[in-house]
């Protein structure tokens, strides 16, 4: 029996959740659901790549007429607040393999969760001044209709 593997998602409401996945499905079917995306684009952030970690995104999530938002975390880790690009819509760290992409283990997605539990105020604060916007915390936002975002297509190719 194969052991549970798992990844970490960051949402556009500032959340941080630990995502068990299917090891025998494919890594970026699995972004794509979690993420709510057709198309997936890989981030390394300084932050994450020193422990092995990559960002999976919505390559498309800035241009989408959805009602998503930054994504201050993840944004955060990517130097948003320096470069001026933020992040837009969910996204999910995984492990960077030699070779291919990775899912954690229980207690590495854990580990991973915490750590940017723990970064999670500040980054608000960090990227909301960067834009010019008011912080908005987790408590201060509703719950996201989750009929909003519409399945992945499969059969994609990625780029």
């Amino acid at each position: 029996m194969d052991e549970k593997k798992f990844a970490v998602l960051l949402t556009d409401t500032q959340e941080v959740k630990i995502l068990e996945c299917d090891p025998q499905e494919e890594m970026f079917e699995i972004a794509r659901g979690a993420i709510g995306c057709d198309w997936i684009e890989l981030v390394e952030t300084e932050a994450l790549s020193k422990d092995g970690y990559l960002l999976l995104i919505d390559e498309e999530g800035k241009l989408r007429d959805d009602d998503l938002m930054i994504n201050c975390i993840a944004s955060e880790l990517y130097g948003a607040d320096r470069h001026g690009d933020p992040i837009v819509g969910n996204a999910m760290a995984v492990r960077a393999g030699d070779e291919q992409l990775e899912l954690l283990t229980e207690d590495e997605a854990k580990r991973l969760a915490s750590a940017l539990e723990r970064k999670r105020d500040r980054a608000i604060e960090k990227v909301s001044r960067a834009f010019g916007l008011a912080p908005v915390h987790k408590a201060d936002l509703e719950t996201p209709d989750p009929h909003r975002r519409q399945p992945c297509g499969k059969d994609h190719m990625e780029r």
